[in-house]
């Protein structure tokens, strides 16, 4: 709980204030996601996935999914399993997501923004989604057996919001919870509670023509000391048994990794900036959100917009070591 508590606080601004449009899914989610005439490529419906040229893969879960971003695993060797199909990843994974609320800083990716005077909506580019990984239902189990109906609803609207964007989706299997811990007692009841929702999930899956991506057990020293998040070894074995459900060789090559890592330093910056509220939330009109020479100018709203390019020449370098 510390850890994830952690996360938040770590970004200045942008945990301490919510729009309450978005605690409606379709709300949250069309703010970072451009409209497109038709989704890229068709629905997996034979269980194989198959990228599409210059697609954009974004991964989207909780906390789990937010810490993937600092290893890059799985997109290294996705990138070194179609080294020219010059594939995107984009992590959308933010601490405390949950398959009924996905909770954005005020006017995170909104064409609204603040009323007052100076102020300016989000301008950052939207995603233009061709497939969706998602990671969800581990926490959700915490909930028990009798909350499985609404997980189902819930998870169900999800893939259906997201579903106006691309057909393709990518559902993970959550993975067993672990005998360490201090709640490591509580480990068999609570699989066998996790292992109905996975049979939910696998289940969503097939009526929604996705991948459904097995999870194994973990080896104990892929956890840290509480038994919930992993370590970087939990994570090389998370991003390994989601490629393997891809059938996708898992060797990942440190230089495919190093650049990896690196687009996904810029992508955060961007993606997750520090200081939400002075960039286009509601402290925009504070001098502290300008130019100290001519207050007329957002020097931070500058400094934000040439990440996208830099980002842009991070994949084209990704795209050359993985081949």
């Amino acid at each position: 709980m510390w850890k994830q508590i952690a996360v938040y606080l770590s970004i200045p601004w942008i945990a301490l204030s919510f729009d309450p449009a978005s605690q409606d899914d379709s709300q949250a989610l069309a703010r970072h996601f451009a409209e497109q005439e038709s989704p890229k490529g068709p629905a997996f419906e034979r269980g194989e996935y198959v990228p599409v040229q210059g697609e954009t893969i974004s991964i989207m879960g909780g906390a789990m999914v937010f810490e993937m971003q600092k290893f890059g695993f799985l997109e290294a060797v996705m990138q070194q399993a179609h080294p020219d199909k010059q594939l995107k990843f984009r992590n959308l994974g933010w601490a405390g997501d949950t398959v009924y609320n996905q909770q954005r800083p005020m006017y995170f990716y909104t064409e609204k923004g603040d009323t007052r005077e100076g102020s300016i909506p989000d301008q950052r580019q939207k995603i233009e989604p061709g497939t969706f990984i998602l990671c969800f239902g581990k926490m959700e189990s915490l909930d028990g057996e009798e909350a499985l109906p609404a997980f189902e609803k819930s998870y169900e609207g999800l893939i259906e919001n997201l579903g106006k964007y691309t057909s393709r989706m990518i559902l993970v299997e959550p993975f067993p919870f672990s005998d360490v811990g201090p709640a490591k007692d509580l480990s068999p009841e609570r699989n066998e509670v996790l292992a109905m929702y996975s049979e939910t999930i696998k289940d969503l899956a097939k009526r929604h023509s996705a991948i459904f991506v097995r999870s194994e057990e973990f080896p104990p020293d892929n956890f840290e000391s509480n038994g919930l998040y992993l370590t970087e070894s939990g994570q090389k074995e998370l991003a390994r048994q989601i490629a393997t459900g891809l059938g996708i060789e898992f060797e990942p090559k440190p230089y495919v990794l190093e650049a990896v890592q690196k687009k996904n330093v810029l992508w955060d910056q961007y993606y997750r900036p520090t200081n939400w509220a002075f960039l286009f939330g509601d402290r925009q009109w504070v001098p502290s959100s300008r130019d100290h020479k001519d207050e007329s100018k957002r020097w931070f709203v500058e400094e934000l917009e040439v990440i996208p390019g830099l980002v842009a020449e991070a994949d084209q370098k990704i795209w050359e070591v993985a081949k």
